[in-house]
């Protein structure tokens, strides 16, 4: 598959403009990308390669608006450089990473037209990337205003209420612990903690 096909084959997933810079990391360290079906526990994830395999694998959640999904996607390409340079001496989410991470984003943030609030908060991320980006709460809010399917977020449901996740489970919301929420899972009654930031509907 050439640079041009692969592009147009995955641009239908990224902002406008960004797939040729995708596409050029894709082939600079031999990714084989794979889209996934929704996982409620992360966006994306990367595996080095394994034993004889010369490709490096990602995968991102098919689901995901094309700022959400460009974020994961350069996410993990920052665990692939970060292992290529370091290999497995590093921590997984340490100063190296975020250094990978932060070069990586600065193109996307300097050079690409963006809408202003997503550019603001990417820049704002990119001073201290956390682990995740569902673990930046204002991050996280920007990226949903662009998502097709608008759900309220768990915090902004009243304590009490009865809510329903993407997979289907059913809980009721509790107190609220820091960024997370005690809630129970129904019928059984047990005890999970949900973050505050996760997409629910309400029942």
């Amino acid at each position: 598959m050439t640079k041009s096909e692969l592009a147009n084959k995955i641009s239908v997933h990224l902002p406008e403009g960004t797939a040729d810079y995708a596409v050029e990391l894709m082939v600079k360290y031999k990714v084989q990308l794979k889209l996934n079906k929704p996982r409620s526990s992360k966006f994306g994830d990367y595996r080095a390669p394994y034993r004889q395999d010369n490709y490096h694998r990602i995968t991102v959640n098919k689901d995901l608006n094309p700022y959400s999904f460009l974020t994961t996607f350069l996410h993990e390409v920052a665990h692939l450089t970060a292992f290529e340079k370091y290999r497995n001496t590093i921590l997984s989410h340490g100063k190296e990473w975020k250094n990978e991470f932060k070069e990586l984003l600065a193109p996307i943030v300097h050079h690409h037209q963006l809408p202003e609030d997503i550019q603001a908060a990417l820049k704002h991320y990119m001073h201290d990337p956390a682990a995740s980006s569902c673990s930046d709460k204002n991050l996280m809010k920007v990226l949903a205003r662009y998502d097709k399917d608008q759900k309220a977020l768990l915090e902004q449901i009243p304590h009490g209420s009865l809510f329903k996740l993407d997979t289907g489970r059913v809980f009721k919301k509790g107190n609220k612990l820091r960024s997370w929420y005690q809630c129970f899972e129904q019928p059984s009654g047990k005890e999970y903690r949900v973050s505050g930031i996760s997409k629910v509907e309400l029942l």
